[in-house]
């Protein structure tokens, strides 16, 4: 359902237009998707550069095949990602969450980015938002921009730009989160399919977010967007 799904597809574009207008990635660059999951992003960016991918899941993995998309790598990113060209840009989009050493595997990162290359990560904001839905996707921590920037920093990188996004949608999720907490609630309710109507509404209202960043720096959000430029050498 990722094309599909008001937030995956909304967030899809958003990191489309970011990628392509923010950060000026030339057609033709190399970039690295870390936890592609199941291709739908590095499906997207295929379109203009010549991407790599790597997750741990072999399922996840087939699935990107599926897609005709040809080098994707199942295993440890320092292990299977080849070494023989420097990559100008990784990408790991909503990833870091499920990670104990969220620092190691930014370092590991680090060390397949040519010089100055970049890394442009995703992850969900505030733990005050922890519900079951963090549960039922297996997250081991929210963050907020100083935790963030503190891991960030720690890999060898300089951030560069930082905000959170999803903002317009921050209430909803609050008082529904709040009311998951205090009555109970399906855990993967999330994960479904809202009925069409209600899917592009919160589609739109979400995708409109692509035509603000990076103008706009929001202070709240239910996710965090981050750019880091490599530092030479890693401390």
């Amino acid at each position: 359902i990722e094309n599909e799904h008001w937030w995956f597809a909304a967030r899809q574009s958003i990191l489309w237009e970011f990628i392509r207008k923010q950060l000026k990635t030339p057609v033709g660059s190399r970039l690295l998707d870390v936890g592609c999951g199941t291709g739908a992003v590095l499906d997207m960016l295929s379109k203009q550069f010549d991407v790599f991918g790597q997750d741990v899941s072999a399922q996840a993995v087939a699935f990107c095949r599926e897609r005709g998309l040809k080098n994707v790598f199942c295993g440890p990113v320092d292990r299977v990602v080849p070494r023989d060209k420097p990559f100008d840009l990784a990408t790991t989009f909503d990833v870091l969450e499920h990670i104990d050493d969220d620092v190691g595997t930014l370092k590991q990162i680090h060390g397949l980015l040519r010089e100055e290359g970049k890394v442009l990560i995703t992850v969900p904001a505030f733990p005050l938002l922890w519900g079951p839905h963090d549960v039922v996707t297996h997250h081991k921590r929210r963050y907020v921009k100083s935790t963030l920037r503190s891991v960030v920093e720690a890999a060898s990188f300089e951030v560069e730009y930082m905000t959170y996004f999803n903002f317009f949608l921050l209430p909803v999720a609050i008082v529904r989160r709040t009311v998951a907490k205090v009555v109970g609630g399906d855990t993967g309710a999330d994960l479904e399919m809202p009925p069409r109507a209600l899917n592009a509404v919160l589609r739109a209202v979400f995708e409109s977010e692509k035509w603000l960043l990076p103008a706009v720096k929001f202070p709240l959000g239910l996710s965090l967007l981050c750019v880091g430029r490599k530092l030479t050498p890693i401390r």
